[in-house]
């Protein structure tokens, strides 16, 4: 644009044209192709039309549109306005007069067609490099090295855990608060944001894939997580009922929206007392519980029961039988082609026939949600067993601080319903408050394995 900007003030030079403003739309494309707007050509036509300049000056007449119909916007300057314009590598021609708008609009499809067939030639090689599995280029990629094929050690490591994550239960806010208190640097140097953990779990490269305009190639790099782990993730952090309010949903307290209130058999809400004292409060009945002790009480049930020895054997959950999950994406594809043909037929069809289709429809709807759900349920990882794998379950239960992982894993352990609140100075009984509460798979109430000793 430097090199076009003063060609363009040498040819007003040599015409004895004096400047009014420089218009400069930089990196966006004035093709028929491109759908970003372009707000420096609309002030121009904006100043153009309020008679603030008789001549506009551009390198040739594709710099300032190749749309056919943008031109005529051109015309309608040159007919209803008075402008006039000067091409650096262009002819100039006269819009006024019958033959100059003939050469203007003969030029505007000339212009408009080459901008077509480049889009269709970088189209076909993009499409070439796709099915040889060839980097495409661009900036890295955070877990990829520049040449977009050999992994970045660490942060392949890093990713991986982030699907552990988000699979076991975790939120993509508390992946974000682990990476920026550990200090772990984005691609950029910049800190890290949950919309930006987000697109990078959704890319098809973790998976070794490609996709192009719905087709999958492999992609030149080797695969950080299988393919049934990134579709797993892809299927819960698309899903219609997910939060995306990224003002700051994320829980706060563990209690939130898992402990029930046994009255009114509704999850409870936090707040907070005059002195500053968490609470858990009914919203229905409007009890209320201090938090507290009931957090330092289910810690230690949890933490007694990790650390028996028999541990493993009681909490690991039944292994899953093997799933198809190649014929589950088969089988998802043809029922996608399905509803897209009944919708055709759908949006033409009349009483009993369109009750049919309707029918047809809301069947293979409802297949498809069974599909999506095994597909995501063979790659969830279960809370409690993540813990179990390690070395000192305790421990890294206690370092835990992703509430939503903390919840999924007690969860998974427990049923915490909580009875009539202690009054006043009275001693925090177990029994009382969390005497409906019980392990899941088990009969036993809370006071009963209290008194066992977990």
């Amino acid at each position: 644009m430097d090199r076009q900007d003063k060609d363009c003030h040498r040819l007003c030079r040599r015409e004895a044209l004096t400047v009014f403003d420089v218009y400069r739309d930089n990196d966006i494309s004035a093709s028929t192709n491109s759908r970003k707007p372009r707000p420096e050509y609309d002030r121009m036509i904006a100043d153009a039309k309020a008679g603030r300049f008789s001549v506009i000056v551009a390198y040739t007449s594709g710099r300032l549109t190749r749309r056919p119909r943008e031109h005529e916007d051109l015309i309608d300057l040159a007919t209803g306005y008075g402008i006039s314009y000067r091409y650096v590598r262009s002819p100039n021609f006269d819009l006024n007069t019958a033959q100059g708008r003939e050469i203007a609009r003969t030029m505007a499809a000339r212009d408009a067609g080459e901008a077509e067939e480049i889009a269709e030639r970088v189209a076909a090689e993009v499409r070439d490099r796709a099915e040889r599995g060839e980097y495409h280029g661009g900036p890295r990629s955070y877990g990829l090295e520049k040449n977009g094929r050999d992994l970045v050690v660490g942060e392949a490591d890093e990713i991986r855990r982030w699907y552990a994550h988000v699979l076991a239960g975790g939120s993509l806010a508390g992946i974000q608060a682990d990476l920026n208190r550990r200090g772990v640097p984005t691609v950029s140097g910049k800190a890290w944001r949950a919309p930006v953990i987000r697109k990078i779990l959704l890319k098809p490269r973790n998976a070794g894939l490609r996709i192009l305009h719905d087709i999958e190639y492999p992609a030149p790099n080797p695969p950080i997580v299988s393919e049934a782990t990134w579709r797993a993730v892809k299927q819960l952090l698309e899903d219609p009922g997910r939060t995306t309010n990224h003002t700051g949903t994320a829980r706060r307290h563990v209690g939130t929206g898992l402990f029930i209130c046994e009255r009114s058999d509704r999850t409870v809400n936090a707040t907070y007392d005059r002195r500053g004292n968490l609470l858990y409060r009914c919203m229905e009945c409007f009890r209320s519980w201090r938090a507290e002790p009931i957090h330092r009480w289910v810690d230690s049930m949890v933490e007694g029961l990790l650390s028996k020895e028999d541990a493993r054997q009681r909490l690991l959950p039944t292994a899953a039988k093997g799933v198809d999950l190649q014929s589950l994406w088969a089988e998802a594809a043809a029922i996608q082609n399905n509803l897209a043909e009944l919708a055709a037929e759908f949006a033409l069809a009349r009483g009993a026939v369109k009750a049919a289709l309707k029918a047809g429809m809301d069947r293979g709807q409802e297949r498809l949600d069974e599909i999506q759900a095994e597909i995501t349920a063979a790659g969830r990882v279960d809370a409690t067993a993540a813990l179990l794998a390690a070395n000192d379950p305790v421990t890294a239960y206690r370092a835990i601080t992703d509430v939503s992982l903390r919840q999924a894993v007690l969860r998974s352990l427990m049923v915490v319903r909580l009875g009539e609140p202690i009054r006043g100075r009275a001693e925090w009984d177990p029994a009382q408050v969390l005497g409906g509460s019980q392990w899941k798979n088990d009969t036993r109430t809370w006071g009963e394995i209290w008194a066992d000793g977990v």
